[in-house]
């Protein structure tokens, strides 16, 4: 859905939506003139060529590419586009000032405006992936090695490589071949039927799916933003300009001015003009949510998959509904929902909404007390934006702002405390029989003296979401409710849900996982059948795609494995783990990693690397991977898993290797987990969190002796250095194999503990390796056929040139302990 307001009056509407579409595609000509297409070039030169060569040019530009593409693959109804998208960078209308200004701001002031296509070669028509390029030590960017993009669909998921493929123009033809196949088929199926909201819900999904890995602009700048990024961040610029311009001014001839003058402040030379305070017209607004850990994990061991699957999805749909509910008021459209993930949101909103944002703070703390009291809370800010903070370093935008939700923390449900004053500190509603997760009266069911509707709803919800593919989206009127449910809470925004397998009109449907649904219908060719309730045959790249994970384990179609079932599958020992895991250094890097060339659009296109990573792909990576392993949450930059023990730090290391592939193996963009495993498999879930988290904490204060810093993987308390994996993980191994499969005794196990014992109580000139060398020497008489092997143990954990013990030799024997436990 792009729009979530209705307007009344058909004017605004239709304004509304060609602004809308000429913003997004007024770049798309970027993306068809790089196929080299010589038939479109020819038919382009001879219906255009008056325009390009007014300004002196010999062929056709971008523009008249985008006009000609408006042309031919829209509606003829949306014929009025093709002057906005024609004349973006000489503009004469409002509409297309706005656009121009907009396209402007987004690209940073001091764009020189050439036509980039005429020069250069293969290498800068792929895009530089942008986290190659993050820098924390201040050094000159140049150093960094450069990584490209492969051109491909954004959910085609490949890492960086340092090679590019030798003939753009192949690659270029290849994707636009699909993506203007799915436009046609697209304008074909709507006909004389219009609906104007499904189309361009559909044309912003397949923008963003085609134009995710294709370059902006280049030649004159590093290629590191995206065609996607520019688009997307351009919209919302011109929907802030229009509705601050139109607060401020009644006239649009005054308005037209104000963007003339804009205009000419953001012409090339002139970026040392621009001061701070110039035209102050835009807000960067934060949504953050605190409470997260004591919400999701606190729930009992009956249906607990489900529920925790339920509460961090919650978690996620509730931030988009507030956000999306601001958006709805505003009367503004959801590409001003700049970033949603992690927990929490961004939105850019015209100046104004800054002095309205009280207003929503009062709404969100009032229903979220009534619905959770204290455990949840959201907490809202603004900063005033200027010309000069998008001309300089954006990423300093994001600190401010985010600086001033710090800061309110101390404060939360303010509005509710100066509303009910010394009430506020008094008992709520305390029963006799209340529920110990959520403190909401019990109503015992005959089977269940403990049964708690609201809770229970989580168990339902959680059910809902891992059989189903779709949620059918719809807004109408706030509803009033006392909460019994999940779903009442977003009723009361006026927002209202419904989980299915049978996909609606494209602006309502959302796709849930899309990873889940691709493995669907490649098993069920049936699916793409068409429904006689849709027009349009059923194309996922049409539909919004939520980007979570709802992987869980099945024991059979249908039926989740509890988490006793899988402590049960565990080698070993019989329980389950928790690993958990975030970025490092996440603020520095949105701060610092761009340094002087932070533009909104490269920190958009940053945060939809890291979105991307941790929704779509780790949902992949976690599908493949042997063993059963449950997505708690999974987006942003963080994540936390649950599965059989034995596995998660296979799992782990996993996604630690693929997401250094994914980041260019960049020093600079590290990833670091905590690993807990439940001393048995009825032990609260709570608790092996709450560890896990701060094992994680201490992992991202882990520092080894060269000054290097996190980085690091806490595993039950041990803090091991991702290099130092595979050695550990190989030296298990071959405990492991020898006790397990060889006949070894477990004495082995309690010889690595001696030593370690004997390091532990000794000074380093006093360490008494020679004992150790005396029990393998004894073990190695008595398994004469397993000599090798335990000659490579004692090699492993005691270093022969300096006497020294392998720090990680307690570990590995610990791990080997617990895997070989019956």
């Amino acid at each position: 859905m792009i729009f979530y307001y209705a307007h009344q009056r058909e004017e605004d509407r239709n304004f509304d939506y060609n602004l809308f579409l000429g913003a997004i595609l007024h770049d798309i000509g970027k993306f068809y003139m790089r196929t080299e297409n010589q038939d479109a070039k020819r038919n382009i030169s001879k219906e255009y060529d008056v325009f390009y060569k007014e300004e002196g040019k010999s062929s056709p530009r971008h523009q008249e590419w985008s006009a000609f593409f408006v042309e031919n693959f829209l509606p003829e109804s949306l014929k009025d586009i093709t002057n906005l998208v024609l004349f973006h960078h000489r503009p004469t209308s409002y509409s297309q000032f706005l656009i121009s200004v907009a396209d402007k701001i987004s690209a940073k002031a001091d764009r020189k405006e050439i036509v980039e296509e005429e020069a250069g070669g293969n290498k800068s028509k792929y895009l530089i992936s942008i986290l190659s390029q993050i820098n924390l030590e201040g050094s000159k960017k140049s150093e960094k090695k450069i990584f490209y993009k492969k051109l491909k669909k954004r959910y085609e998921v490949e890492p960086p490589t340092e090679d590019f493929e030798k003939n753009a123009k192949d690659d270029y033809q290849k994707l636009w071949m699909e993506f203007s196949e799915k436009i046609l088929a697209l304008k074909n199926s709507f006909g004389s039927s219009f609906d104007l909201e499904d189309f361009a819900t559909a044309i912003y999904n397949l923008i963003r799916n085609y134009t995710y890995n294709i370059p902006s602009a280049f030649y004159y700048s590093i290629p590191d933003i995206s065609l996607w990024a520019h688009s997307k961040s351009t919209a919302a610029i011109a929907f802030c300009l229009d509705r601050q311009l139109k607060k401020v001014y009644s006239q649009e001839n005054d308005r037209v001015k104000v963007l003339e003058t804009m205009a000419t402040k953001l012409l090339p030379g002139n970026e040392y003009s621009i001061k701070r305070g110039d035209f102050p017209y835009f807000c960067l607004v934060k949504g953050d949510v605190s409470g997260i850990q004591d919400f999701v994990f606190d729930t009992k061991m009956d249906g607990a998959l489900k529920a925790l699957k339920a509460k961090s999805f919650y978690i996620s749909f509730l931030l988009d509904t507030v956000a999306k509910y601001i958006l709805k008021q505003e009367e503004m459209p959801v590409c001003n929902l700049i970033f949603n993930g992690g927990g929490h949101f961004y939105l850019l909103m015209p100046a104004y909404f800054a002095e309205k944002l009280d207003q929503y703070q009062k709404k969100v703390d009032r229903l979220l007390f009534k619905a959770h009291r204290s455990t949840i809370s959201i907490l809202l800010d603004a900063e005033i934006i200027d010309l000069y903070d998008f001309a300089g370093n954006f990423g300093d935008c994001f600190d401010r702002v985010s600086s001033k939700i710090h800061r309110k923390k101390i404060s939360k449900f303010k509005s509710i405390i100066e509303e009910e004053k010394l009430k506020f500190f008094e008992p709520h509603e305390d029963y006799e029989q209340k529920c110990p997760h959520c403190s909401r009266q019990l109503k015992p069911k005959q089977d269940d003296p403990d049964f708690c509707e609201f809770c229970e709803s989580f168990v339902t919800l959680g059910d809902r979401l891992i059989k189903s593919y779709y949620i059918i989206d719809s807004w109408g009127e706030e509803e009033s409710s006392d909460f019994n449910k999940v779903e009442n809470f977003f009723a009361a925004f006026g927002r209202k849900i419904l989980f299915s397998n049978n996909y609606e009109n494209i602006a309502s449907t959302i796709v849930i996982d899309r990873n889940r649904l691709e493995n669907f219908l490649d098993r069920d060719e049936n699916t793409e059948k068409d429904d006689k309730r849709n027009k349009l045959k059923f194309n996922l790249d049409f539909f919004e795609a939520l980007d979570i994970s709802t992987h869980v384990p099945f024991k059979d179609e249908g039926t989740p494995k509890t988490i006793e079932e899988i402590s049960n599958s565990s080698k070993g020992v019989k329980s389950w783990g928790i690993v958990r895991g975030d970025v490092d250094n996440l603020g520095r890097i949105f701060k610092e990693g761009l340094g002087e060339d932070s533009s909104i659009s490269r920190v958009m296109t940053l945060s939809e690397e890291f979105s991307l990573f941790f929704g779509y792909y780790f949902n992949r990576l976690v599908n493949d991977e042997q063993g059963d392993i449950a997505v708690i949450y999974s987006g942003g930059d963080d994540f936390c898993i649950l599965g059989q023990w034995n596995v998660l730090p296979y799992t782990a290391h996993k996604i630690y290797t693929e997401f250094r592939s994914y980041s260019c193996n960049n020093p600079d963009i590290t990833l670091s987990m905590g690993f807990e495993i439940a001393p048995d498999k009825k032990y609260p879930i709570y608790r092996v969190a709450v560890v896990c988290g701060e094992h994680l904490d201490k992992a991202k204060e882990y520092e080894r002796e060269d000054g290097r810093k996190k980085d690091c993987f806490a595993f039950s308390g041990n803090f091991v250095d991702w290099k130092d994996y595979e050695d550990l993980a190989r030296l298990k191994e071959t405990i492991t194999d020898l006790i397990g499969d060889k006949n070894v005794s477990k004495v082995l196990i309690n010889g690595i503990y001696a030593v370690c014992n004997l390091k532990r109580e000794s000074f380093d000139d006093l360490f008494k390796s020679w004992r150790f060398v005396y029990f393998i020497a004894r073990l190695k008489e008595r398994y004469k056929n397993c000599s090798k092997q335990l000659d490579d143990i004692f090699k492993r954990i005691i270093d022969q040139n300096t006497n020294s013990l392998y720090k990680h030799s307690y570990l590995a024997a610990r791990w080997a302990e617990l895997e070989l436990r019956k």
